[in-house]
C-alpha cells in the first residue's frame, strides 16, 4: 500500500514500569511477587462529571456495564491507599528522577513545577476510578532512520491492578501491582511507515533499558498505537506486546479504516484490542478532555535548577554507543557486543574483563549462564583467579558445570589446571571402547564415542584433542 497516499498517521505510547523499591504513592514493595492474597474487597465504580462539569464518554461507557469488580489485597505489597481508603502519600522521588533521567534522554523541556493529575478509568483496573499521573517532559523528539519523531510527553504515573479472572457479570483483580512506577512516552502522529512505528518502539524500549533502571521481563513494558488516514479517525489500538507485530498491526487497522471510508461511512474514534493475529476488536469509545482533572491530595513538586544539573550530570550511556565502545575497547565482534549489551550485564562484563580474557567472559556471561548458573560474586572470584588464561570451551564449561553445583573457585581451577595429557585421553578413549563395544558396529562410531568420552574428561582437555584421539583408536579396530 501507498502509505503516503493513504494518509497515514501513526503515534506511540510507551509503558514501562520502573525498577523502584517501593510504589509510587505509597510504601509497599513494588516487587510484584506471586503471594496468595490476605483478604479480598468487593466494588463497584460509577462515572461523576469532572472538574469542568462533564462526564467523560468512555468513562460512561464503562459504568453502564454494571460490572462488579473483586480486589485480592496482598500482604507488603498493598495497602489502605491502593484500596482507596487513604489520601496517596508523597510521590516516590526514585520514581520522579528516574522519569526525569529519561524525558532529558528524550530531548524534553522539563516543567519548573511537577502536578499530579487524575486521569478518570473505570474499568475497574483502579480502585478509585482514576489513575495518578504526572507531566515531566514535553516537546521532546528522537530520530530514526526515517526521520525525526516529535516526543509530546513524558509522564510518570501508576501501574493498573492485575486482571486475574473476568467475565460478563465483572473482574476479579489484584492490587499487587496497582501503584508499581510507571513512564509513559507519547509521540507526536509523525510516524507514516508501518516499519518506522517498530524502530520508533525499539528505540524507546532502548533509551528506557540504557537507564538500567527499568524492569525486564513480559508484561513490563506495553506498547499502544495511534493511528488514522485521510478521511478516517484516531483509534488507539491497547495491548501491544511484540515489537514484530507492530507493522502487522497498523497494517490491519489500516485496510480496516480504508474499507470503512471506501463505503462511505464514518470511522468512529474508538480504543481497540490488539488480537494475536493483528486485527483489533472495540473495547470503548475513545476518551476525550472531561477525564483530566487535578490530584488535589497531592501538592506540586518543585524542579530545582540543582536537581536538574544533578540529573544531567548522570546520564547513562546509550546502549548503541555501549556496543560500539565494547567493540573497539575489548575486540569484541559486534553480535557478541549487542549480545553482552542487550543481557544488562555490560557493567558486570567490564569489570570482570578487565581481570580476565573479554571474549571467554563475554561468552560466559550471554551463552553459559542460563545452563549454568552462578551468582555475580562467585563470577568475580572465579575470573579473578582465572586471569587473563584463555580456557578451551569443553574446559569452561566443565568448570562452570562444578561452579553451579557448588563446588568452591579454588577447588574448580586447581582441578582445571590438572589437564590430560594425550596418553591420558588414550587411555580413557580405550576404557570407554571396552566396556562400550557396540558404538564401534553405528554408522558413525565417532559421534557416539565422542559423547561417552567427554563426560569422563570435561573440563580436563579439549575436544579437538578428544576426537584426534578416538579417529586415531577407531583407525586401529
Amino acid at each position: 500500500m501507498d502509505y503516503k497516499k493513504l494518509g497515514l498517521k501513526c503515534g506511540i505510547e510507551i509503558h514501562q514500569q520502573l525498577a523502584t523499591k517501593h510504589k509510587l504513592f505509597c510504601e509497599c514493595s513494588a516487587a510484584f511477587q506471586d503471594r496468595e492474597p490476605v483478604f479480598e474487597v468487593k466494588r463497584k465504580l460509577r462515572a461523576v462529571a469532572g472538574e469542568l462539569g462533564k462526564i467523560d464518554t468512555a468513562a460512561m461507557h464503562e459504568t453502564l456495564k454494571g460490572k462488579v469488580f473483586r480486589y485480592k489485597v496482598y500482604m507488603n505489597e498493598s495497602c489502605a491507599v491502593e484500596l482507596d481508603e487513604e489520601p496517596p502519600h508523597p510521590m516516590n522521588r526514585q520514581a520522579l528522577e528516574i522519569g526525569l533521567q529519561i524525558a532529558v534522554m528524550l530531548n524534553c523541556e522539563i516543567p519548573e513545577e511537577i502536578e499530579v493529575m487524575r486521569k478518570t478509568v473505570l474499568d475497574g483496573s483502579n480502585t478509585s476510578g482514576f489513575q495518578r499521573t504526572a507531566l515531566v517532559g514535553l516537546n521532546g523528539w528522537v530520530d530514526t532512520g526515517f526521520g525525526r519523531v516529535g516526543i509530546t510527553n513524558v509522564c510518570i504515573e501508576e501501574d493498573s491492578a492485575q486482571i486475574l479472572k473476568k467475565d460478563r457479570k465483572g473482574v476479579v483483580y489484584g492490587l499487587n501491582r496497582l501503584g508499581i512506577p510507571l513512564v509513559e512516552i507519547g509521540t507526536s502522529p509523525d510516524i507514516h511507515e508501518p516499519e518506522q512505528a517498530r524502530e520508533v518502539a525499539e528505540k524507546l524500549g532502548m533509551i528506557l533499558r540504557s537507564t538500567g533502571k527499568v524492569k525486564r521481563g513480559i508484561g513490563t513494558i506495553r506498547q499502544d498505537l495511534n493511528i488514522s488516514i485521510t478521511g478516517g479517525s484516531r483509534c488507539e489500538i491497547k495491548g501491544v506486546q511484540k515489537l514484530n507485530m507492530i507493522p502487522k498491526i497498523v497494517e490491519k487497522e489500516v485496510i480496516r479504516q480504508k474499507g470503512i471510508v471506501a463505503k462511505g461511512k464514518n470511522v468512529s474514534s474508538d480504543v481497540r484490542r490488539a488480537l494475536p493475529d493483528g486485527r483489533t476488536d472495540f473495547l470503548r469509545p475513545l476518551p476525550g478532555a472531561a477525564r483530566m482533572y487535578p490530584e488535589t491530595d497531592c501538592p506540586p513538586i518543585q524542579v530545582t535548577g540543582r536537581m536538574l544539573e544533578r540529573i544531567k550530570k548522570s546520564l547513562p550511556e546509550i546502549m548503541t554507543d555501549t556496543e560500539q565502545r565494547l567493540m573497539k575497547q575489548y575486540g569484541l565482534g559486534e553480535e557478541l557486543a549487542k549480545q553482552v549489551v542487550r543481557s544488562g550485564k555490560a557493567a558486570l562484563f567490564e569489570k570482570l574483563a578487565n581481570v580476565s580474557d573479554a571474549k571467554t567472559v563475554a561468552n560466559v556471561l550471554t551463552k553459559y549462564l542460563k545452563q549454568f548458573p552462578v551468582p555475580d560474586e562467585k563470577l568475580d572470584e572465579f575470573f579473578g583467579a582465572l586471569g587473563k588464561k584463555k580456557v578451551p570451551k569443553e574446559t569452561l564449561e566443565g568448570m562452570l558445570k562444578q561452579l553451579s553445583g557448588g563446588k568452591p573457585v579454588k577447588d574448580v581451577v586447581t582441578s582445571a589446571g590438572e589437564g590430560l595429557s594425550e596418553p591420558d585421553v588414550e587411555n580413557v578413549v580405550r576404557d570407554v571402547i571396552r566396556k562400550n563395544p557396540q558404538v564401534m558396529k553405528v554408522a558413525r562410531p565417532e559421534k557416539a564415542l565422542m559423547g561417552l568420552v567427554m563426560k569422563d574428561v570435561r573440563g580436563r582437555a579439549p575436544g579437538s584433542l578428544v576426537m584426534k584421539v578416538i579417529m586415531k583408536e577407531i583407525k586401529k579396530h
